[in-house]
């Protein structure tokens, strides 16, 4: 599957996240962990879809609930006790963290 994730990304259009060759390997890694990790099923083309910024007129910005449920798992997989109103916050603190 993360093989056709690849052929994908070699075929879309620029600016779209399948054109990202990390697109690829975010697939891979949901591909492999996602069952062991309990992580919510999240189809690549869904993920392609909910990755791309909505058009100026729709919405107020707003992430995707799909990526927040998925943020949200894999926080609280990493030991994070985490709300969805606060998910931002602490993803901001984790990745601080690592980079350090």
């Amino acid at each position: 599957m993360a093989a056709a994730a690849a052929a994908a990304a070699a075929m879309a259009p620029p600016g779209c996240p399948g054109s990202c060759p990390n697109f690829a390997v975010v697939c891979s890694f949901l591909e492999r962990y996602g069952p062991l990790l309990d992580l919510p099923e999240l189809p690549f083309p869904e993920l392609e879809r909910v990755l791309q910024a909505p058009p100026p007129d729709v919405g107020n910005g707003e992430v995707p609930k799909e990526l927040v449920e998925l943020h949200l798992k894999l926080m609280r997989k990493i030991g994070k006790s985490v709300t969805a109103d606060r998910w931002e916050k602490y993803l901001i603190k984790v990745n601080i963290s690592f980079k350090q």
